[in-house]
């Protein structure tokens, strides 16, 4: 069952906890949703389908290419991922909460542990790197993709510069500059995972 964002437009505006639920057959949703999911499947197939709502985000996380370097492909799979989670409202958290082995998710994993292996990577550490830049990749998204229009307006408060002195003395705006901040914890992994890499004279 391949879907695309509009087989998941029903869903829009509701949790990934509260779409589970649903396909446990607990829906109070009212008719709005129910009526849209009925006429895609019934209610044993509304567990498929959502199992299928991560597939149809990470199928889209997958270039066709391919780069030689082991840190190029690395930054090429984060960014692919990471522009396939934002691209579905509450992308992050359909796929965060979803442990199904499928094609694409396989497949991601499989390039990212494949990477990790001929960079020099034994198997646990490979696989334990994967996770990581993974889990970054997710969690940087889940952040985005929860941040409110009053963000900003929160960030301070009277009596913030002296309470807390280190943290206010720099722009604490900066911290929502998602572009920039993505890539910079994504280097910081990168430089991190060249340290660990057994000898040090590989690609």
């Amino acid at each position: 069952m391949d879907l695309g964002p509009a087989d998941t437009e029903p869903l829009r505006g509701f949790s990934a906890p509260d779409i589970r639920r649903c396909g446990e057959g607990s829906c109070q949703f009212g008719p709005a949703l129910t009526e849209a999911t009925a006429d895609r499947a019934d209610r044993r197939n509304k567990q498929a389908l959502l199992d299928e709502m991560p597939e149809a985000i990470l199928a889209k996380a997958l270039p066709d290419g391919n780069e030689q370097d082991w840190e190029a492909e690395v930054t090429l799979l984060a960014h692919q991922l990471r522009h396939a989670l934002l691209a579905h409202r509450e992308g992050a958290g359909i796929v965060g909460g979803s442990y199904a082995a499928k094609r694409h998710s396989l497949t991601l994993a499989e390039r990212l542990v494949g990477v990790m292996r001929r960079t020099g990577f034994n198997e646990v550490a490979a696989l334990w790197a994967t996770c990581t830049v993974f889990c970054y990749v997710l969690g940087e998204a889940l952040e985005q993709q929860s941040l409110t229009d009053d963000a900003r307006d929160r960030l301070t408060f009277p009596g913030a510069r002296q309470t807390y002195p280190q943290l206010f003395s720099t722009p604490v705006e900066e911290i929502l500059d998602f572009d920039d901040r993505f890539a910079f914890g994504l280097g910081l992994i990168l430089g991190g995972l060249r340290e660990q890499i057994p000898g040090k004279d590989l690609p």
